[in-house]
């Protein structure tokens, strides 16, 4: 019998452990599929019983190793969930020394401790477990309180305890720093990690979610927590309703008087048609040339009116907002793609051409308009993004990043604007039929799709949409898990790449 979690902690490595506190062996089930090096049962302040730790155990054995932390630190407590079939033990509330020799006493049997024999999974294979156990089982104590920061390097220094394991909610109670921590609370923490170090023990520490724990493992911490089955399910809870919910106000679109820029292209065009479609009572069709917008402003000439624009050209956006002063919904459409990678030839120029349209054209258009929307009673402005801001695509490498950076500023600007009553959305598409993405083999929306989107989402008032199937399911990917996303798209590389990589 052989315990991974204690051959990884020799080896100087990092425990990585998955809290379940919610009593669900389903849950627990599905926590182990993503196969972390443990699962902790955390019997102390979560809903597990006797009997569902027993279920538990048995469901994620076979796919990683169970731990437990005990209801407290008494014979009882200990000997029951190691009887349960824990090979990882962490007892709270372990103040002094002398507690910690009782934990080792109550964890080990004859001749080093005390543990009674018997429960179903040591009587499994009685005459192998029982002379491993002692060995094979890992046994931490939790440093909680200012009392045993104080004696943490003579807990450490306890023949049998094999990690000091540190609670830093409640250690912020204990030092007066909850609900912050602060620099008195850190340094507790990195007293107890240093004198577990001295002695030859290991240090674990709870974290809250996956980029905390990282930090931690950086820091010389040997076991962190990566994910917490509560806030696995709460916080993907708030967020959904929070994006799904919907404003109240006046209809931005119905009377509105639009200016969409880019309004030549594919979608920038399908979006003039639906804004007309909508009841707005004029739309401006902004374009760098525009004879290029004769075929879309014959649909209705006494309201969709041309407007040369070119968003890269101060004295252009100039002359548009002066143009265009009863301005009541702002459409920023303009944009350019390369569809190139980084290392292309024309990288580079690629890059700043993308930067110069997508995002500070798109800036320096708001800018104009921000006056002009707050003397017209707020109104709202939407900006074309792509699902691509949240993860980058080297198929069109730099446009994405282009569009990372508008996503940010879209989040600038409804800060800065709700002050004034403007409605700002964020419309992220996925891969929609146009010009923009003639190297992108994957699902394609058509623009009209993406251009009722934006209207639906304008009636609604809401603060970012992802039109289509491909957007959502990137959206919802990366909520869930972004390396993934990023990896699926990293399939997507230019020819050029590739071609580089094989010579």
């Amino acid at each position: 019998m052989s315990n991974p979690l204690k051959e990884k902690l020799a080896a100087g490595g990092c425990i990585g452990c998955h809290w379940a506190t919610l009593g669900s062996p389903s849950v627990a089930e599905l926590l182990a599929e993503s196969e972390p090096d443990c699962i902790l049962f955390d019997m102390q302040h979560g809903l597990w019983d006797r009997a569902s730790l027993e279920y538990a155990i048995g469901l994620v054995r076979h796919k990683t190793i169970p731990a437990v932390r005990s209801v407290d630190a008494s014979d009882y407590a200990i000997g029951h969930v190691l009887d349960a079939g824990a090979r990882a033990l962490i007892v709270p509330m372990v103040d002094t020394a002398e507690q910690a020799r009782a934990v080792v006493r109550a964890a080990k049997y004859p001749p080093m401790g005390g543990r009674s024999g018997g429960g179903t999974r040591p009587m499994l294979d009685y005459k192998s477990y029982i002379p491993n156990a002692n060995d094979d089982i890992v046994v931490a104590v939790m440093i909680e309180t200012a009392t045993a920061v104080a004696n943490a390097a003579e807990i450490a220094a306890v023949p049998g305890i094999d990690m000091l394991f540190v609670g830093p909610f409640d250690l912020a109670m204990s030092i007066g720093t909850f609900p912050d921590f602060g620099p008195k609370h850190e340094a507790a923490v990195q007293s107890v990690l240093t004198a577990a170090k001295a002695a030859g023990k290991t240090c674990g520490i709870f974290t809250p979610y996956a980029s905390f724990a990282a930090d931690r493992r950086a820091q010389g911490f040997q076991w962190v927590v990566l994910a917490y089955d509560q806030a696995l399910i709460q916080e993907p809870a708030k967020g959904a309703v929070k994006h799904a919910r919907t404003g109240t106000g006046p209809d931005l679109v119905k009377d509105a008087v639009a200016l969409v820029s880019g309004a030549n292209g594919g979608i920038g065009s399908e979006i003039a048609r639906a804004l007309l479609r909508a009841g707005a009572a004029k739309i401006y069709c902004g374009a760098r040339h525009v004879d290029s917008l004769r075929l879309l402003t014959a649909v209705a000439p006494d309201k969709l009116v041309p407007v040369q624009l070119d968003v890269t050209d101060p004295a252009s956006v100039a002359a548009a907002a002066g143009a265009c002063p009863d301005v009541s919904l702002l459409i920023n459409n303009a944009g350019w793609n390369s569809n190139e990678g980084v290392f292309s030839g024309n990288g580079l120029d690629n890059a700043r051409r993308e930067m110069e349209t997508n995002y500070l054209g798109t800036l320096a258009l708001s800018r104009a308009f921000q006056p002009i929307l707050a003397k017209n009673g707020g109104g709202g402005l939407a900006n074309l993004i792509s699902v691509v801001a949240h993860s980058n695509v080297p198929l069109m490498a730099t446009y994405a990043a282009s569009k990372a950076a508008l996503l940010s500023l879209t989040q600038a600007l409804r800060a800065e604007l709700r002050k004034q009553g403007t409605h700002v959305m964020g419309v992220l598409p996925g891969a929609v039929d146009t010009p923009m993405t003639p190297g992108f083999e994957g699902m394609k929306m058509r623009p009209q799709q993406v251009a009722e989107a934006l209207i639906q989402g304008l009636r609604a008032r809401m603060e970012d949409i992802y039109p289509g199937g491909m957007a959502s399911g990137v959206f919802n990917g990366v909520a869930l898990d972004a390396k993934a996303i990023e990896g699926d798209f990293a399939n997507y590389l230019p020819a050029e790449t590739t071609v580089r990589a094989k010579a």
